[in-house]
């Protein structure tokens, strides 16, 4: 059941990385590294896409797991008035098509007072709002799996309410927090809806250098691009679960 969705099209992009033509099957006599050569030291946006890409997942994975956990936080424990308005607000974003937000950014950031076109910020805001909804989903879950009681309780033995935070509720939150920001990084990666409308020369990630590619048809250099984006994916997943104490609790899952 595994085969065609999985390991086929894992094996097509192998075969079309190494062949000198994407759709024959490649063999020791075809074999050739033209097509890696071509992406690392010929394509001259690789290097810059991928500073783009690396930059723009760790900081949008960072933030946006903060801002998820702030507003989990907030809603799970009725902290503040309005907290079902802020809710609602955190996952509105799942709503609204990627592309259709890329348009919407462009139209309020390409004029004063907030110019940010042509700058990584723009990107970052996109990517942590696709990205909101589903983190603080996440991370909600986590929270209501920690009894009020517990920091009740901490309070009670003198703490205040930020140390019966640091020392009662992160400590148990520490396994969702991890694997919400891996799986904002491993989104913003390979986002490709606002990035397509919101990107500039200097500003290209790899998922765009994908497309381009599409339309050059150089279906070679995006088996290369589309393994080492693979490559990434996995390496992130597999250190995460090698964190003490995380493996065993929470097994992430490359989406």
């Amino acid at each position: 059941m595994l085969l065609n969705p999985v390991f086929l099209p894992y094996g097509a992009l192998v075969n079309a990385a190494f062949s000198p033509v994407a759709t024959q099957l490649v063999s020791l006599h075809s074999l050739t590294l033209h097509n890696i050569e071509f992406v690392f030291f010929e394509l001259s946006t690789t290097q810059l896409a991928l500073k783009n890409t690396f930059l723009l997942g760790v900081l949008a994975a960072t933030l946006g797991t903060l801002l998820a956990l702030v507003i989990a936080y907030l809603t799970s424990r009725q902290a503040i008035a309005g907290y079902r308005v802020l809710g609602f607000l955190a996952t509105a974003p799942v709503a609204i098509p990627g592309i259709v937000l890329g348009v919407g950014l462009f139209l309020a950031y390409t004029r004063p007072p907030f110019v940010l076109y042509g700058t990584l910020w723009i990107l970052l805001i996109a990517f942590i709002t696709i990205s909101l909804p589903a983190a603080y989903q996440q991370l909600q879950s986590a929270i209501r799996t920690v009894h009020p009681e517990l920091e009740d309780a901490g309070r009670i033995l003198g703490a205040t309410r930020l140390q019966a935070l640091r020392h009662v509720t992160a400590p148990l939150l520490r396994s969702g927090v991890i694997a919400t920001w891996c799986f904002i990084f491993v989104g913003v990666i390979r986002e490709l809806s606002a990035a397509i409308m919101l990107f500039t020369s200097q500003t290209k990630v790899v998922s765009v250098l994908i497309f381009d590619l599409n339309e050059s048809g150089d279906l070679g250099a995006i088996a290369v691009l589309g393994l080492m984006m693979l490559a990434i994916t996995y390496a992130i997943v597999v250190l995460v679960n090698r964190i003490p104490g995380f493996g065993f609790g929470v097994r992430l899952r490359n989406h």
